[in-house]
């Protein structure tokens, strides 16, 4: 064993995962992490971006008027049964075809599909639930519809839509690495080549990186919501939801003899 370890290290191949990480050496086709961190950074958010602005103005108005229901369970369902990897493999030979490369196009669009269905499913659902005493109360005092969906049930459906959005994004972060596979870049080229290259620690490294990558945005994300969200909207956590109760009520003696009282 230690001649091996011995043997490793004379040939200058890493002998476990952090030593590959700190040997910038190891990547002379990969790339820099820096760089593929920022590749795999851009295309989620241009992707979420997308299909944040495609969604959730639709779905909102849609829900408002309660229209569209049936097409709304159909884009969802849709969405989830169709894999990600399947659209980035037709989307890749089209762009080939196109002569428009292997990038950022079809993993962007991948990742926007990606991004529908949660999207709008949830904004559908959050302005939809929006308090009926709430829209009863702002229609009666004069507020047209698109006032009563912007003023009212938008800032009530909030919550919900920031933590479909929270969720969406993570899940376009980490599956972003699915473009390696037809030629991309990003952080899963660690990983696909090194399962090409029989590189344990590659496959480490990547899979590592994108994990991190993936907790750091939901981490960044959750900070960002702790200031859009109104205070009064946030949910409070179940600890400050205990019951609590009162104080017990002392009896009270009545002095009235016609009522039973003490005379």
């Amino acid at each position: 064993m230690i001649a091996a370890a011995s043997h490793l290290l004379a040939a200058g191949e890493p002998t476990n995962l952090w030593q590959w990480l700190g040997d910038s050496s190891q990547r002379p086709v990969t790339g820099a992490i820096p760089a593929q961190v920022w590749t795999t950074l851009w295309h989620s958010l241009l992707a979420f971006g997308i299909a944040a602005l495609m969604t959730i103005p639709t779905a909102a108005v849609l829900a408002h008027f309660r229209r569209a229901e049936a097409l709304s369970n159909g884009i969802v369902n849709l969405g989830r049964v169709i894999p990600t990897v399947t659209i980035v493999g037709l989307l890749a030979l089209v762009s080939l075809r196109n002569g428009l490369g292997f990038e950022p196009w079809p993993i962007v669009i991948a990742l926007v599909l990606l991004a529908l269905p949660p999207l709008y499913a949830n904004t559908y659902t959050a302005v939809r639930a929006a308090s009926p005493e709430a829209v009863d109360a702002a229609r009666a005092m004069g507020l047209t519809e698109m006032e009563i969906l912007r003023r009212v049930e938008l800032p009530l459906a909030t919550p919900l839509i920031l933590a479909a959005s929270r969720v969406a994004l993570t899940q376009v972060v980490a599956t972003e690495t699915l473009g390696a596979l037809f030629g991309g870049s990003g952080l899963g080229i660690y990983i696909y080549y090194g399962f090409a290259n029989h590189n344990i620690y590659e496959i480490q490294a990547g899979a590592l990186l994108v994990a991190g990558l993936a907790m750091a945005v939901d981490l960044t994300f959750w900070f960002v919501t702790r200031f859009l969200v109104p205070k009064p909207l946030r949910p409070v956590p179940s600890s400050r939801r205990a019951f609590k109760p009162s104080r017990p009520i002392e009896p009270i003696s009545i002095n009235n003899p016609s009522l039973g009282g003490t005379p």
